[in-house]
């Protein structure tokens, strides 16, 4: 079995039905990080620290893993070895080549473990990229791949409903997806909020989805969604709000400019994708969102907004951050200044934007 899902994997694990060589990566860094540790566990017997040799991948010497892996433990059934965070797209050829020479060899009592939470190996595409994919298709000759994918809202929701009645507290179902999509389904983050939450509520207390709105930490990605929203429906003090939003974050100018311009990218690839026939799923995969709710918002929002009116927004962020870059202006009263414009060009005013006119200067 080359290739298996987490919960496989973690059924292995628990058989102690342990392969010589696995490769751990993806999205869900959780999930990444608990399956390692079990496997770790599993081979060590418990032992990890007197069992276990690791290696960070970013200063790896293949030599001295060759050694490693040629050894006997001591102290554990296994001969267990770590590399973390391995990118092999930094290795030299004639070091890619050793490495890979190395990996069919891996076998007897030994467990090499490759782990990776420092960065994404298919680069923001579909599959592995460079090098990383010429490791990980060789690890998959003769070891196990695991892609620990971003999980499903509702899988997300059903964890922390588990975590929560763990904990004596109550998170009813609508609560719980309330609180994977204000987090953006990061489970580092939804852990750290579950645990504000359980702490709000009490001992045997229940977790309202308002209470949820009004205690988590607001993320970039919703404020800067909700903004957009905000901008499309034509509400300007929930616009402006969740402008202050941003600002309490201390969110650096560049980042809150290339969020806002990335929302409404959003919202024009679904007007895009409503006018070619195409369904959210497609979107989804053609330009590799994460989660579903993302662009089932942006088919949603984008209704409320013609495709050449999203386009006349997306004009005035690229002004925007033409200003930003060559003025010393107030870079508040800029942005302010550009979504009052967006307002007024989701109401059908400003028609040297609509028009694609305009080449900066005053409307």
């Amino acid at each position: 079995m080359p290739t298996c899902t987490p919960k496989q994997l973690a059924a292995n694990i628990r058989k102690g039905e342990l392969d010589n060589l696995y490769y751990i990566y993806g999205a869900d860094i959780v999930q990444v990080q608990q399956l390692t540790a079990a496997l770790i566990k599993k081979a060590t017997g418990g032992n990890a620290e007197m069992a276990l040799t690791k290696f960070d991948g970013q200063k790896l010497d293949v030599k001295l893993l060759e050694d490693a892996c040629r050894q006997f433990s001591m102290f554990a059934a296994y001969n267990c070895v770590q590399v973390h965070d391995l990118n092999a797209d930094s290795l030299r050829e004639d070091q890619l080549k050793q490495l890979l020479a190395l990996l069919p060899e891996i076998g007897g009592v030994t467990v090499l473990i490759f782990d990776v939470t420092g960065f994404d190996p298919k680069n923001g595409k579909r599959t592995p990229q460079g090098k990383n994919k010429k490791l990980i298709d060789a690890i998959a000759k003769c070891g196990i791949i695991c892609d620990a994918a971003q999980r499903s809202v509702s899988e997300l929701a059903k964890e922390m409903m588990g975590l929560a009645e763990k904990k004596e507290r109550t998170l009813p179902r609508d609560s719980a997806e309330e609180l994977v999509q204000l987090c953006m389904g990061n489970t580092l983050v939804l852990r750290n909020e579950l645990e504000k939450l359980c702490a709000f509520a009490g001992k045997g207390g229940t977790i309202t989805i308002q209470t949820v709105r009004e205690v988590t930490t607001p993320q970039l990605e919703t404020t800067v969604f909700a903004l957009a929203n905000a901008v499309v429906s034509q509400r300007p003090k929930a616009a402006m709000q969740e402008l202050n939003k941003l600002y309490a974050m201390r969110t650096n100018r560049t980042f809150i400019v290339h969020a806002i311009a990335s929302s409404f990218l959003d919202l024009y690839r679904a007007a895009a994708a409503i006018r070619a026939g195409k369904r959210p799923q497609e979107m989804k995969q053609d330009f590799g969102y994460k989660f579903d709710f993302v662009v089932n918002n942006a088919f949603r929002d984008c209704r409320n907004l013609p495709p050449e009116r999203l386009r006349a927004c997306i004009r005035v962020l690229r002004d925007l951050e033409l200003q930003l870059n060559s003025t010393s202006a107030d870079e508040r009263a800029m942005l302010e200044t550009a979504i009052v414009k967006m307002l007024a060009i989701a109401g059908g005013s400003y028609d040297s934007y609509l028009t694609g006119n305009h080449r900066g200067g005053k409307i």
